[in-house]
């Protein structure tokens, strides 16, 4: 398999984290593309929206968006099924990590423009959404954090993304659960080799 990626990107290195979680780390040829400088167009080949990750299966079949990616790798690693309340839970989680992400990054996108064409008026709402969806997991989904599943290994990803990229934003202060859980993942060795700082 191959895995079009980039260090920078919090969802290719979700899938980082969930590939290596599975023991599938060794079985991806990990690819860095960056989507803007795809000359050759292999990216555009695999995936038509030119996003990343992208995971081309042995079979040259492409997988895209990290949940899609991370629910083929955990079907590809045999993972033991797990009860549906603990899957909702994990599957919860990561969507509401991939929303900070997705704030984020918008929001970063929205910094690189030149100054005249920034939207203070987007940057107020995206980090808004992201200030209140960290209150919900430190509120109502710390707790299920505790063991690194999917929904966690997202989580971390968007937490050390906004400290990355939107260290203006204090989310630490507010959350000190959230703060304390946070700094003891980042310990993982995975993430310190992940790290694209």
């Amino acid at each position: 398999m191959e895995l079009f990626y980039t260090p920078t990107s919090p969802y290719s290195r979700k899938i980082l984290l969930v590939a290596d979680h599975l023991g599938l780390s060794e079985r991806i040829t990990m690819t860095l593309l960056n989507p803007l400088e795809d000359k050759e167009g292999r990216l555009a080949a695999a995936n038509p929206l030119k996003k990343i990750p992208t995971l081309v299966l042995d079979n040259g079949e492409a997988v895209y968006d990290s949940p899609l990616i991370a629910e083929v790798l955990f079907n590809l690693a045999d993972a033991p099924a797990r009860a549906f309340d603990d899957r909702l839970k994990h599957l919860k989680m990561q969507v509401l990590a991939d929303g900070i992400m997705d704030a984020a990054v918008s929001s970063q996108m929205e910094k690189i423009r030149p100054d005249a064409e920034q939207s203070t008026y987007w940057q107020g709402r995206w980090q808004a959404a992201i200030l209140r969806a960290v209150g919900q997991f430190d509120e109502s989904m710390l707790a299920d954090a505790e063991d690194w599943h999917l929904g966690s290994m997202s989580m971390a990803c968007a937490l050390d993304y906004l400290i990355l990229r939107h260290p203006e934003l204090d989310w630490s202060s507010a959350h000190p659960k959230t703060d304390h859980w946070y700094r003891q993942i980042v310990k993982k060795a995975i993430m310190i080799a992940t790290d694209p700082k």
